[in-house]
């Protein structure tokens, strides 16, 4: 949970680490990207042109259902895509 998982998702959840081979850097081979992509909305356009800050636009897109970049990432760790020191390292 201090690392951003909920309890229901820790249940069934299986952490990887790098292993690394001689094909690889370290454990991972290739790069996988963490984005945080955000529409714009009627709700978030609004705010734009209202010249809103930053907070404002993360608030409303966090209501709307949006993944900010930690979230994206925990994603990707719950799927085994990642690790969360590689997560942890970059967001």
């Amino acid at each position: 949970m201090q690392e951003g998982f909920t309890e229901n998702q820790l249940e069934d959840m299986e952490l990887f680490g790098p292993v690394g081979c001689d094909k690889c850097n370290g454990g991972y081979k290739g790069r996988i990207g963490i984005y945080e992509v955000v529409p714009i909305t009627d709700s978030i356009s609004r705010i734009i042109m209202d010249n809103g800050n930053t907070i404002e636009l993360a608030d409303m897109a966090r209501q709307q259902g949006f993944n900010d970049l930690r979230a994206s990432a925990l994603m990707k760790v719950s799927l085994g895509l990642t690790s969360l020191a590689e997560i942890n390292r970059i967001t």
